[in-house]
């Protein structure tokens, strides 16, 4: 009967040797085949790179694998600027209303820029109550109470949960007018503190967009290199990567180890 090389050091345990080197194309430590699984499915606004480890939300569906012991994560948003924006429009963050002007007015006004980067930083500031008042934005806005913001690029706002944890999905983020559109009508991704285990090996690569859903395959079974696969970064040591896959649901059979 012909017999098929298995290159461990241990066959079924995982092991890592110092120094060892990889390039992302080293994906498999075997010639084992890789059996896949029904497709999972996945949701709108849902981003995972090819060879994520995955796990599946108490909703059912796919999201990056959090270690158990992982902390809360907060839910996050994005509002886009195709524009500089006009006078009056309105952008909607939870129970505060941000309004672009001509000019920095009343609180929770904010100066419309010359370009659509600059309209974009100084939302960013009135939403922090950060340096302009009575300039970029209207003198008494106090900073919100429920998220910050940050610049994911020069025309996209990055709205962050100040608390984390899921009841930040719930935070409304809606805009109306010229010039802008938020990805989603509420935040998302806030996760409770207990971690999401993982079951397996995305194949695919995910970018669904607002009201986008749909199902991609994953791996179930194999010998991988956990240098080539992309993990949440609660999985910070070589040992918690080794054990990823421990007392996973069936049919899933992982096992994690550096490449010889």
């Amino acid at each position: 009967m012909a017999t098929t090389p298995i290159p461990l050091r241990q066959p079924g345990v995982a092991a890592f040797e110092a120094g060892d080197t990889y390039v992302p194309v080293e994906l498999f430590n075997s010639a084992i085949p890789h059996p896949l699984s029904e497709d999972f499915a996945y949701g709108e606004n849902t981003v995972l790179g090819a060879y994520s480890v995955v796990g599946v939300t108490a909703a059912g569906l796919l999201a990056l694998a959090i270690h158990g012991d992982a902390a809360a994560v907060s839910a996050t948003g994005a509002l886009t600027f195709s524009g500089v924006g006009t006078a009056a429009d309105t952008v909607t963050i939870g129970a505060r209303v941000y309004t672009l002007a001509a000019a920095a007015g009343a609180a929770n006004t904010v100066k419309i820029g010359a370009t659509a980067a600059e309209t974009a930083a100084n939302l960013i500031a009135a939403i922090n109550a950060a340096a302009g008042a009575g300039v970029t934005y209207g003198a008494g806005t106090l900073a919100h109470a429920d998220v910050l913001a940050r610049a994911n690029s020069d025309t996209v706002v990055g709205i962050v949960a100040k608390v984390p944890g899921t009841a930040g999905n719930a935070i409304a983020t809606t805009e109306a007018g010229t010039g802008t559109a938020f990805g989603a009508a509420t935040l998302a991704g806030g996760l409770a503190a207990a971690g999401i285990d993982p079951i397996g090996v995305l194949i695919t690569a995910i970018a669904s967009g607002a009201g986008e859903t749909g199902r991609a395959p994953i791996w179930r079974a194999g010998n991988f290199n956990p240098a080539a696969l992309t993990w949440h970064a609660s999985f910070d040591t070589d040992a918690k990567k080794a054990a990823a896959f421990r007392g996973s649901p069936a049919p899933t059979n992982i096992v994690i180890r550096a490449r010889l």
